[in-house]
């Protein structure tokens, strides 16, 4: 079950698209942005968002139960189009 403050980070982050950053999701909560990645970093361990190194947070299935939607990325049911679409977000070095 996730938090109050959990609940409104994944709604800020659903109100962008399922998508946002890390210092976005602070100001937006009007939180120290590293408290904000203390709440982020937990959830990720919980599986509730990914959290990229870009410093991207994206919904995980967990959180859009907690929100109570469908995972936009597995609508269709296709773990492979949640594959195809995290490693558009990978760089390489």
């Amino acid at each position: 079950m996730a938090t109050p403050d959990e609940i409104k980070i994944l709604k800020i982050i659903d109100e962008e698209g399922g998508e946002a950053s890390i210092g976005k999701i602070a100001r937006k909560m009007q939180i120290d942005g590293s408290y904000c990645r203390i709440i982020i970093n937990s959830m990720g361990s919980a599986d509730i968002v990914d959290v990229y190194r870009t410093g991207q947070v994206a919904i995980a299935d967990k959180g859009w139960a907690s929100l109570g939607k469908k995972s936009e990325t597995l609508a269709g049911g296709d773990a492979i189009k949640r594959y195809m679409n995290d490693m558009k977000k990978w760089k390489a070095f």
